[in-house]
This record gives C-alpha cells, structure tokens and sequence, in this order.
C-alpha cells in the first residue's frame, strides 16, 4: 500500500514575505480597515525588504518577532507562510477583493477608494481594464469622475508602466551594502583586509542603484572571497573567482567583491567610482597624455614621453588625478558635469558637509503624525550638535493625518515655550521653533489662514496630494504658495517618492525663478525616499540664485539620521555651506528667512 505526501512548499524569499504583508496592507486599505492595522503591515513590509539575512534563518533562530515592526501576529502569519508557502489570512482576504483590484491602487493617485468604487460600481478588476475603460470613456458615468477624471488616470497608468527601471532606491541599497560591509569585516580577522571601499553608483550616492560594488586590499585574496561568499545576506553565488566574487542578496540585487593589490588601489577605486560619462572622459584625458587607464594602472601607449609599455601605479586616487594635472574630486561630483575642467583650473568648490549643518527646519511630533514627543525630538537635535530645530507638524487640510488647527497651534506653543525657558534656564544653547508644515491645497490656498502663519516663527508650505494635476494647474498652484509672504520654505517640490511615485508635472523652472523673486527657500528633503530637490534641480536653484535649506524631514527618533542622503544629494548638487540656510546660526538664519527680522 502506497501513501502520498504533499511536496514541501517551495522556498519563501524575503521578497516573497514583503509582497505579501504589502498585499494585506492592500486589501485592507480597500475593505476600510482599522487604520492603524494597515499601518502595521505596511511597516512590517519594509522591514522585510530592508532585512539584510534571510527571512527563513531569522525564523530558525526564533527571532521573528526581534525584527523591528514585527509583532506576535504578524510573526504568526510570516511563520506560517515560511512553512506552508502561504497564509490562510491573506487567502482569505484575496477572496474578498480581486487581486487585479489591488494592483489597481498602484496606479499613481488611484488610491483604495476610487479603486474599490471602479471594481463595485463598473466591475472594473484589474489595470487592463481600467486602461480599456477610460480609453472607451466609461469611467465618466460616475459621479466624481469626467473626461480630465479618464485622462489622468491613463496618464498614471502609464506612469506605473513605465517607473522602477530595474533599480533599487538608495535608501535601502545603502543599509545593505553597510551590512555586508560590516559582515565581511567581522568575518575575518582584523589583519586579513587592509582596506574595504563601497564602490559604483552607491559611493556616488545615486539615488537609484543598479547593483553593488565593493573592492578590497588584502594579501589573502582566497580567504576574502570565500567569506563574502558565505554572508548570510546571500542567496546564490553566480561567479567565483581567484580575485572576484558575484553573488545575488536575497532582495535580488547583484553584489561584486574585487580584491586589488595596494599598489592598484588608486586606480580601481577611480575606475569602479566614476559615472560612465567621467570615466570616459578621463581615458580621454589620459589618452591625449599618451597613457591608457584601466582599473590598474596607467600604460604608456609610446605616443607621449613615456616609452610604451610603461606602467605607473597609484596608491592613491588624488595621486592618480594629479599625474592627469587634475585636482581630486570627490566621488559625489564625478558624472562629467564639468567637474572635470573646474579640477583642471583648480576651481572645485568646497562642498557642504554633515558638520555644517546647525539646525533643521522641517520634523514632526506626536501632534501630528510624529511618533516621539517635542522633547523627544529635542533632545535628539541636541545630541546631533544641532543649535535649533522647528517643530512643524502638519497643518490641517491633509486627510490623512491629524493636523492642527490655530488653537491646536496655541496649545503646543505652550509646550515649546516651557522647553525653551527650560533650556534657557540650564544654560543649553539650543532652541526650539514654532512651525508648521501647512498644507497646499488643490487651489493653492494654505491650510491655515494669513494671520495664524505671521505669528510662526518658521512655516514650510508643502504639497502632498493631487499630485497628478495638469502642469499649469499644479504649477499655478505652487506659485500661490510660494508668493504667501508667510510661507519661508517649498517642501519636497516634486512630491515624488523614489521607487513609488514619480514626481508631479510642476514647472519646476518656473517655481525656482518665482522662489527666488520672493526669498522662498527651496528644501532638499534628506529622507531617501524623497530626495526633493534633485540633485540635478538643486543645482540649478543655486543658479538661478535661490536659498535651500537641507531638512530630513523627521517623524521620529532616528529620523534624523537620514540627514547624510540629503548632504550627499547636496554635494551632487556642488552645494557649498554657503548655498544651505541652516548651516547658519539661529538669529543669522531666521534674518535669511526673513529679511527684516
């Protein structure tokens, strides 16, 4: 007598899990659950795809639950879906709401709402038939909806085709690569690697990765690689080699180690950081000197002074770019965006640093939608070495969060002033601001009223939904904004989130020039999902003569920390301490806000 046994279950990847704690998020945003339930999944999610180790050895050791945003229930489902390969609630949950519906809500503004009405109302269950629809003009017979209603959402459709490109948003590239970075080292002996460098796009601080690169000096080659090849944060070795090792992680992504001779670390370093275009122009460069760079060395080709066949190595890169008669540029800089002559005439400027900045100008608390009180936060700037920080919660007039209104605001400058007396009692130099974060609405009117702002001490006016607006209906509306004589910061202009949603329609040249007629600061918002400015629009702010401030935007205790995305994205920008407004000290800085003051 035969017995049939069912096949285990296959696999379940870290992404297998994050895809599916996304998806209860989903579908509970669209059956209206508990707000705060969806909330947990969602943060457990991006724990998940941020998890440097594998999901099933975490389960082995019994730690599930350690993992940041992960409690006893979601612990419960992920321990199920990692034995059985899958989870009877969500299976329940997806016989509820067609999956095809769930997707439907990745489109940009569609949202949990308009997509649950568009399934009961028009049976529309997946993005196809969504495209089929407006394209027909159906989706006008719902009130609410009209022909503008169609063509924005076939724009967004088209905007979800087309986002992600196979990269991966720095901001979880960077914890991963740090990870492997401190993995590798504590893997081996402290005498093993003699240097250890991020290389490729990451070092450059792109806000989008491709893949990662590492290099090395060690005279025991072997040994590096064999350790690398066995991090637990990877899932496969695809290449092993005496000198070069590939392995994919397990959210995917492709990381190389290279171990170089101390002699060649100069040369690699400049070869495997550079932007394409830089690195080409650099061989160009080397070229017409009659050298050939590649990532070991320069060869004399004969047609200079060198005879061919000469090898000079560098210790170095600055030694490297010195024999090319280059000043050393800072990796940030190197995409060929003239950094290269401005080192030829010894004219880089001094980037900004971490260290130059005095104070941030944009966070939250629990009045809104922070998780950490004002003294908190507080407390946090002060051991960052900050000198100021503006409380700026939201306003009301976002749905989405608990904004404040001006009693509301009333209220929490009590709190602020005791802590300031508090402060000033002790003897602290630091300082809390009264803010906001007001709210622009879809007609460009704020969210507080004229004469709540004037008594703020700093106001951020920001933009967080109908991002999807036409061009000259969103740019007129940040105009608007920008020309309220009490609004002293734009933040994160584009709105868009990195990975997730592309950014709005908004002139941003004509924003910029309106920023600059006005004295509007423009914020570079340092929180990796955002990055807004661009580095690319950053740059061009500071031409046109505008003040940026730098905020990371922070929501809770280590929010804060993600100040050094922000600089980078800055020094991307060839922004100098000069350029940001709170690398100044508090009184300069609000003289800078507010000429007159």
């Amino acid at each position: 007598m035969s017995t049939q046994t069912s096949a285990p279950p296959a696999r379940i990847t870290n992404s297998d899990v994050a895809v599916a704690l996304v998806a209860m998020a989903d579908i509970l945003q669209i059956l209206d659950a508990n707000r705060f339930r969806v909330i947990a999944f969602q943060n457990a999610a991006e724990t998940i795809k941020e998890l440097g180790q594998d999901i099933n050895a975490v389960r082995a050791e019994g730690k599930l639950q350690k993992l940041p945003n992960v409690g006893k229930g979601i612990a419960d489902m992920i321990e199920e879906l990692l034995a059985t390969g899958v989870s009877s609630e969500l299976e329940k949950l997806k016989e509820q709401v067609p999956l095809g519906v769930v997707e439907m809500m990745q489109v940009p503004d569609m949202g949990p709402k308009k997509a649950r009405r568009l399934w009961e109302e028009l049976n529309i269950t997946s993005i196809d038939e969504l495209r089929v629809a407006a394209e027909a003009g159906k989706l006008r017979v719902l009130k609410g909806f009209g022909e503008k209603s169609e063509q924005k959402i076939l724009k967004g459709i088209d905007l979800f085709s087309r986002r992600g490109e196979g990269r991966t948003p720095i901001g979880a590239a960077r914890p991963l690569a740090l990870s492997l970075v401190n993995g590798l080292r504590a893997a081996l002996p402290a005498d093993v690697i003699q240097r250890l460098e991020i290389g490729g796009s990451l070092r450059r601080w792109k806000e989008t990765i491709g893949d990662l690169d590492f290099l090395c000096v060690s005279d025991q080659p072997a040994a590096v690689m064999a350790a690398f090849q066995q991090l637990p944060q990877v899932r496969d070795v695809t290449h092993a080699g005496d000198t070069k090792s590939s392995v994919i992680l397990h959210n995917g992504l492709q990381a190389d180690l290279r171990v170089v001779e101390a002699k060649a670390w100069g040369a690699a370093v400049q070869y495997f950081t550079g932007g394409k275009e830089h690195n080409v122009a650099i061989r160009d460069l080397a070229l017409r000197q009659g050298w050939s760079l590649n990532e070991y060395c320069l060869t004399a080709t004969g047609q200079g002074k060198a005879p061919a066949g000469e090898q000079r190595f560098f210790a170095e890169e600055a030694e490297l770019y010195q024999f090319l008669g280059l000043d050393w540029m800072p990796a940030e800089m190197r995409e060929n965006r003239g950094e290269i002559e401005a080192a030829r005439q010894h004219k880089l400027p001094k980037l900004i640093e971490l260290s130059d900045i005095r104070g941030e100008l944009h966070g939250h608390s629990t009045w809104s939608d922070g998780t950490a009180s004002i003294a908190d936060m507080a407390e946090i700037a002060r051991q960052r070495g900050y000198q100021y920080w503006n409380v700026s919660d939201h306003s009301v007039g976002l749905g989405m969060v608990g904004g404040l209104d001006g009693e509301r605001l009333r209220q929490q400058a009590l709190e602020i002033a005791a802590l300031n007396q508090r402060y000033a009692d002790e003897g602290v130099d630091f300082h809390l601001l009264r803010g906001t974060e007001v709210e622009i609405l879809s007609d460009g009117v704020l969210g507080l009223p004229d004469d709540v702002l004037a008594g703020l001490d700093v106001v951020v006016a920001s933009i967080h939904s109908g991002l999807r607006q036409e061009r000259d209906t969103i740019t007129a509306r940040c105009l608007k904004a920008v020309r309220n004589p009490h609004v002293d910061i734009l933040g994160h202009p584009t709105g868009r989130l990195i990975g997730e949603r592309l950014p709005s329609e908004l002139d941003v040249e004509q924003v910029l020039l309106a920023c600059c007629e006005t004295g509007t600061v423009v914020e570079i918002n340092a929180h990796p999902s955002r990055l807004d400015l661009s580095d690319v629009y950053a740059r061009r702010a500071v031409e046109l003569g505008c003040k940026l401030a730098i905020n990371s935007d922070a929501h809770e205790v280590h929010g804060m920390e993600v100040m050094d995305y922000g600089i980078a994205t800055a020094r991307r920008a060839w922004l100098t301490a000069a350029d940001v407004v709170n690398t100044r000290p508090l009184k300069e800085m609000l003289t800078l806000l507010k000429p007159g003051v």
